[in-house]
């Protein structure tokens, strides 16, 4: 076994923090990040955890949500910004552009 293994299921007595049963001989059990790497978990000790394989893809299952949501507060934010540049309004349920919005450091610059 893997050093960082047996760390791991030394450090939690032999039991999966996911549903709480010992693991077996016979379980696969697989690496897990607590806070998963794609929203700022680190690869290090405490944000580490065994899983039965089972129990790791109900757990991913509900970090890929966190995930998706992150993902698409990013596209919204980047999608506000874009419209932040310019001037538009509604014509006829259409967003209709009329000009590009003068920052006031352009003013102040040129």
């Amino acid at each position: 076994m893997p050093n960082r293994k047996a760390k791991l299921l030394k450090q939690q007595k032999g039991k999966c923090p996911w549903c709480g049963l010992s693991f077996h001989d016979w379980d696969v059990i697989e690496e897990d990040h607590i806070i998963p790497r794609a929203i700022g978990g680190k690869d290090e000790y405490k944000n580490l955890q065994l899983l039965h394989r089972h129990c790791h893809d109900e757990k991913t299952t509900l970090d890929l949500k966190e995930i998706r949501k992150k993902d698409h507060s990013k596209f919204l934010e980047k999608l506000s910004q874009f419209w932040n540049k310019f001037d538009w309004e509604w014509i006829n349920d259409i967003p209709t552009f009329i000009g590009q919005k003068v920052r006031e450091s352009d003013l102040t610059n040129g």
